[in-house]
């Protein structure tokens, strides 16, 4: 089988010591229809060429203009799913996240549901502002955290002497039930931190949101594996409502195994449009050590003259 490229004819006419008058004649063939025509001719140069080509990275760029898309495209075309895993290794993230732009917006979204709540929340930061991503969060998500097992009394109460002086008077009457002391910030905070953990915890999830919103903040802000502690759901619902170009630009945030899982859920002919951004030369090597199959369909023809 042929696999039709745009070459670089002079370059060849060079390699195989043909005339300026009889390249012309191959105009319209392809490299290993030249070989084969040279070798059966008698040009022993040509006779080796082709083995030649094929195990060297600059030759085989050069003869076969690998840096040009359409030539890459072609011959992905013609790999093999096991090859295809190697090409998709060698991409890049950013390349990845540019083919997401394949899918529509309901397939990203289910696909971003699968991933790990850390790289959700990864990209949901790269999309928001940490104070955007904590206000857009669904007030059961809110409940839920103070409630949280994980996460001890101490890491709320510690953050108590931070909040606005009218949101910590809001805490500690909402907690009493009576008005509080406004003097006496150190009091209001010893009150609250001393309540056993199940009824602090009740009362904060139970509290005015922008009192749990600035708690929450402060704590992520510190240590942004506190959004580990929401749902994968939340991050996703937040990102879908972006429009699809900038649902896709925030992906970026994702691991490359994701990026990779879901590159590999293209169609065969859009994967190959999107793999043609592999880097050139690591695709010419790939080609050389991974893809011998592959390659002997440019010189089967070649080949088969030789071998009479």
């Amino acid at each position: 089988m042929t696999i039709s490229l745009n070459t670089d004819q002079y370059h060849l006419m060079n390699k195989l010591n043909i005339t300026t008058s009889r390249m012309r004649d191959y105009s319209d063939k392809s490299v290993d229809e030249i070989i084969n025509a040279e070798a059966e001719s008698g040009n022993t140069v040509a006779k080796d060429y082709g083995r030649k080509l094929f195990g060297n990275v600059d030759e085989l760029i050069e003869t076969f203009q690998l840096s040009d898309p359409s030539n890459k495209y072609n011959i992905l075309n013609q790999m093999s799913a096991e090859q295809r895993e190697k090409v998709l290794e060698l991409l890049d993230d950013e390349d990845m996240v540019i083919g997401l732009n394949f899918f529509t917006q309901e397939k990203l979204e289910q696909m971003l549901g699968k991933v790990s709540v850390a790289e959700s929340a990864g990209v949901a930061l790269e999309a928001f502002s940490l104070p955007q991503i904590i206000a857009m969060m669904p007030e059961e998500e809110l409940e839920q955290f103070f409630m949280s097992s994980d996460i001890p009394k101490e890491s709320f109460t510690a953050q108590l002497k931070n909040l606005d002086p009218e949101l910590l008077i809001q805490l500690a009457e909402g907690i009493t039930g009576k008005a509080a002391d406004q003097s006496d910030a150190s009091k209001l905070i010893h009150q609250i931190s001393s309540l056993p953990d199940k009824q602090f915890k009740e009362i904060m999830a139970s509290l005015d949101g922008e009192i749990q919103q600035s708690v929450i903040y402060q704590m992520a802000n510190e240590d942004k594996n506190v959004l580990l502690h929401f749902s994968n759901q939340a991050y996703t619902d937040m990102v879908a409502n972006l429009q699809k170009p900038d649902m896709v630009k925030s992906m970026i945030a994702l691991d490359s195994e994701s990026l990779q899982r879901m590159t590999k859920q293209l169609p065969e002919d859009l994967f190959s449009i999107v793999a043609t951004q592999i880097d050139t030369r690591q695709f010419a090597q790939l080609l050389i050590d991974r893809c011998p199959d592959l390659l002997e369909k440019f010189t089967s023809m070649a080949n088969s003259s030789t071998s009479h």
